[in-house]
Parts: C-alpha cells; sequence; structure tokens
C-alpha cells in the first residue's frame, strides 16, 4: 500500500471515531489523532490513546470509549487486527507485509522524502561557536560547531531560510590580553628581555604568530606602546585559522560578525537610547540599570557601570536588536553552561525593545570532558593545555568528530573516549552506521556481477517482504519523518544519531540472517520476484541512511 501509515491509521481512528459518535448522537469534533509505535511490540505496530483523549466527549471511561470505536472502525487491507488494552489503547496490528508500500514512496521520492516543509522559508540565524580569537580551537570546542552547524542543518531540510553567523568579541580585557601577550612574545623574538604578562596566553601558537610578525616587520614595532595593533594582528590571525578548522568539518558560516562594529557603528548607543525612549533604563547609585525584573529576569541588570564602562549586556542586546532588524524571523543562540543565568536577562532586553523573546531560542549545552589513554585532560586555552580541534580532526577524521559529538544531548555532560573514537572496527558507532551503507552498495555491485538489475520500485512486489528482520528494518524506515520532525521542532539533533544507529541494526541483523540462510539472501536469481522486492528494500534502505547522514553533516561511504 502506497502512502503513510500513520495517517491511513489516524484515518481509519478519526472514522471509526465519528460512526461511533453518531450512533450515541454526539458530535465528535475533530480531535488530533496521534499514532505512535507501543514501546512493547507484543501490543501491536502501532497504537493510539484517542480514545482517552474523547472521555470528556463521550462521557463514559476510555476503556469503554475504546471498545466503541473498535468496533466502528471500517475493515483495511493494512490491518489485521483491531486490539483494545487498558486503560484505553487502541492497538493496531497489521498483514504481514502491508507497511512494505513505504519502500516505494522511499525510492520515488529519494532525497525529499521525509522532509517535513514545516520552515516555509522563514529565515533563522543560528548564531553558534562564537569563541573568542584569543587561541586555536581545541577538541571541547567542537561541541558548540557541530551542535549548531548540525541544527543548521536539520533546520534546512525543514525548509527553513537558514543563516549561520559567528560572533566575535574582538574588543574588552581578554583580546587585551591577547595583544599583550603578543607584543611579549614579539619582543622576545626580536631578543629583547621582557617579562610574559600575568594570565597572558601561554600557547607556543602566540610564539608562532609572534615569529611571523617579526618576519613581516622587523624591529618597527619595538617601540609601540599601544597594544591595539598587536591585538588586531593576533584576532586576525587566529580567526583565519578557526575558519580553516570550520570548513574541515564541514561548517562554512555565512557572516563573522565583530563586537567592535556594533560600538563603532553607534548600534549600540542606538539600542541604549531606545530603551530610554521606551522608560526601561534608569540610574541608580551612579550606573544605569535595565527593568529587566518587569520582564521576568530575577533582578535588574547594570548596562552601564558607575566609570562609564558597558557591560556585556548591552552590546549583546543591540547585537539581537541588529538580528531582528536584518530580517531574521528566529534567532537560535548555542551558550556553554555557565551562561545558563544569562538566558533570561538577554530576553528581557529584547522585550524591552518591543521584540517578541520567544523568537529567540537559547539552547545550552554542557562541557567536554576529554578520555585520552586512561587520562581525563583539562582544556585550557590560556594555559596552553589542550589537543587542538585540528589534531583531533586529522587524527580521527571530521565524520568521527561529527558523530560523536552528536550522540547525545546538548543538556547531557559527556565524555569524549578519543580510544574509541579511534577505532575502526563496527564498535565505533560512527563506522556502525556508515558500513551500513556501504554494505547496501556492495549489494548492488554483486547484483551487477550477477547480471541482475534493479528495475525500480513500481513493479516490485512488495507483499514478499514478509521476513520479521524484513519487517523490523521497514518499521524503522517509516520513523524518519517522525524523527527528522522531531529534531526540527525540538532542535536536538542528536535523536539522528539514535535513529541511524536503531537503523544501521535492523539492516545488519537482516543482512546477517542472509548469510546464515540462504533463503533469506537478497539476491535469489531462480527468484526474481522476491530479488526486485529486496532490491526494493536495500534502495530504501540506502536512501534513508544517506539523507539522514547528510542531514547532520557525515559522508555516507560508498565501500569501507
Amino acid at each position: 500500500m502506497e502512502g503513510n501509515v500513520r495517517e491511513t491509521l489516524a484515518g481509519l481512528v478519526q472514522k471509526g471515531i465519528e460512526t461511533y459518535a453518531a450512533g450515541l448522537g454526539i458530535e465528535p469534533g475533530n480531535p488530533a489523532i496521534l499514532i505512535e509505535r507501543p514501546k512493547v511490540r507484543d501490543f501491536g505496530d502501532y497504537g493510539t490513546n484517542a480514545a482517552m483523549q474523547m472521555a470528556r466527549v463521550f462521557r463514559k471511561s476510555p476503556l469503554e470509549i475504546a471498545r466503541g470505536i473498535q468496533s466502528a472502525i471500517p475493515p483495511h487491507p493494512l490491518v489485521r487486527e483491531v486490539t483494545v488494552a487498558a486503560p484505553g489503547f487502541l492497538n493496531f496490528h497489521l498483514n504481514t507485509g502491508a507497511g512494505a508500500g513505504i519502500l516505494k514512496t522511499i525510492c520515488e521520492k529519494g532525497e525529499a522524502f521525509g522532509r517535513p516543509e514545516i520552515g516555509a522559508g522563514r529565515k533563522v540565524m543560528v548564531e553558534f561557536m562564537s569563541a573568542n580569537p584569543t587561541g586555536p580551537l581545541h577538541i571541547g570546542h567542537a561541541r558548540n560547531a557541530i551542535l549548531g552547524d548540525s541544527i543548521a542543518r536539520v533546520l534546512e531540510a525543514a525548509g527553513y531560510n537558514v543563516t549561520r553567523e559567528y560572533y566575535y568579541n574582538d574588543a574588552g580585557v581578554q583580546m587585551k590580553k591577547l595583544g599583550e601577550s603578543l607584543q611579549a612574545r614579539y619582543l622576545q623574538t626580536l631578543g629583547r628581555d621582557v617579562s610574559f604578562p600575568e594570565d597572558g596566553y601561554q600557547g607556543d601558537y602566540m610564539k608562532g604568530i609572534a615569529a611571523d610578525l617579526a618576519a613581516e616587520r622587523c624591529d618597527t614595532l619595538a617601540a609601540e606602546t599601544d597594544t591595539a595593533f598587536f591585538t588586531k594582528y593576533a584576532a586576525d590571525r587566529i580567526i583565519k585559522l578557526i575558519d580553516a578548522d570550520m570548513k574541515s568539518l564541514g561548517i562554512n558560516f555565512d557572516v563573522w560578525f565583530s563586537e567592535t562594529s556594533l560600538h563603532r557603528d553607534g548600534k549600540v548607543e542606538q539600542a541604549l537610547d531606545e530603551l530610554r525612549r521606551r522608560g526601561h533604563v534608569y540610574e541608580k547609585d551612579g550606573a544605569w540599570w535595565l527593568d529587566s525584573a518587569r520582564f521576568g529576569d530575577e533582578k535588574d541588570r547594570v548596562v552601564i557601570k558607575s566609570d562609564g564602562e558597558k557591560t556585556y549586556l548591552a552590546p549583546d542586546i543591540a547585537y539581537h536588536k541588529d538580528k531582528f532588524d536584518r530580517g531574521h524571523d528566529i534567532l537560535i543562540n548555542l551558550f556553554g553552561g555557565d551562561h545558563h543565568g544569562y538566558v533570561s536577562r538577554l530576553k528581557a532586553g529584547i522585550q524591552a525593545l518591543g521584540y517578541n523573546p520567544d523568537a529567540i531560542h537559547c539552547i545550552v549545552f554542557q562541557m567536554v570532558t576529554l578520555l585520552k589513554d586512561g587520562e581525563t585532560i583539562k582544556l585550557s586555552t590560556r594555559a596552553g593545555k589542550f589537543i587542538t580541534l585540528k589534531e583531533a580532526i586529522d587524527e580521527l577524521g571530521p565524520d568521527v568528530v561529527r558523530f560523536f559529538f552528536l550522540m547525545r544531548s546538548a543538556d547531557s555532560q559527556m565524555t569524549f573516549d578519543w580510544q574509541l573514537a579511534k577505532d575502526h572496527s563496527m564498535n565505533n558507532p560512527v563506522f556502525y552506521v556508515q558500513y551500513a551503507h556501504a554494505r547496501c552498495c556492495s549489494l548492488f555491485k554483486k547484483a551487477d556481477e550477477f547480471g541482475i538489475s534493479w528495475d525500480g520500485p513500481a513493479q516490485a512486489d512488495m507483499s514478499l517482504l514478509s521476513l520479521p528482520e524484513e519487517e523490523e528494518v521497514i518499521r524503522v524506515l517509516e520513523q524518519y519523518p517522525q524523527i527528522l520532525r522531531l529534531c526540527a521542532e525540538s532542535l536536538e539533533p542528536h535523536h539522528m544519531t539514535i535513529y541511524l544507529r536503531d537503523l544501521a541494526a535492523a539492516f545488519h541483523a537482516l543482512f546477517t540472517c542472509g548469510t546464515r540462510d540462504e533463503s533469506k539472501k537478497f539476491l535469489v536469481p531462480d527468484n526474481p520476484a522476491l530479488t526486485q522486492a529486496r532490491l526494493t528494500l536495500v534502495t530504501a534502505i540506502r536512501q534513508v541512511l544517506s539523507s539522514a547522514l547528510t542531514v547532520i553533516g557525515i559522508t555516507p561511504m560508498q565501500s569501507m
């Protein structure tokens, strides 16, 4: 049968409700019917709690309502049996091979299969990474980068118009320390006896940048007292390194936004003036305060300190105002775990300016622990103690790095297991999934060797796919649209890595059973109809694996 199984079952339930209600003289309305997979397979292939949701309408117990709907559901070739379970679930048991029509849909739609056009072209900005350009990225930064890019990819697959933006702080205390650190290393490179600044950036990368600067400018900067030049030089060099690391992970930013530009273009003052005009900034104890408590923050916040220096909140409010002013409908920010309390004050500032705070989605991710050679490594850019992201990509490969950082939800603590990431066997989860795709490709190569061609999905008899292992693969394939939609709506791309591992496991089980039992082989030369059905199944598996891997930026391998 063609079409979506869940939609078909929801239609049957709706008809059952209407028929049952008509017999009682009740107007049931148009309830939202959710069709889900039961956690226990013995309960059926699909189930719904529609009867429990209709209890107020029918004024009966959910169990009685479920039995009434059950008796009124019309027969359908998809459904073998409808059963009722307490406290009021309706469970559907499908006919053998009945769900295999989804395979034809997958083959016909190709990459478009499962893509929920919920975005409708709305403009979304995903601002992520945004690490200050004070040193090379270490492996801990990868979580921010990969999570942000994967969210952007999922939203693009769901029909949104996505912009990726990197906002970097090229002003402030840390950047001044960066300039002082480069100046000291530069003078040391010239042979000058100068001390290194306290809390300076000690990594060897600073020596390399200093050596390049000395080669370019000789000693012409030896008497320079303003560190602004050194700050800009170091920041520009480090941003190029960051961009190269991002590109090696398949991440390309559309916009690199400098905090300094907000001050230079007067946007911070403009935002503060607008807050004053709206009556949301007041003076107290020589400082200027935002009345953020009015908008749900736990207390009011300082935006200009008594010495005239602006707090981080002032340019951040201006920056988000600028994002909206550039025409974005939805703003997504990725913050480290130490920024959890910052979300409410940022939203308060935006709401005080008249924007909808619900249009801002802040994802707070937890930090990463690196386990390498049995040792837990603390990552510190300033102390120069870290494994760079480039080292990780060079040794492990971008696919491994991306997949590992997407295996846990953003709000979960995670330990990056270096040894497992280096493992090139099927114990490594990314290779386990990629190998499933490669196996699909190998089956078609073997078909060519046997002189067997796939005739396409139109004439394939899907009812021949009746093995339990085949039905399990089809069951998992059918879930892909719901998983992709879940990732887009929840902004949680880790669901895709879980799904990929489930699909790979189902396929590997099917593939393995075929190596043990001749009747379960994919290529059966003396049974062309069965071979065509199974090649259609393999085509659908390969297509969904390829689509799901691509959505999160992982390469679908042709061979391994």
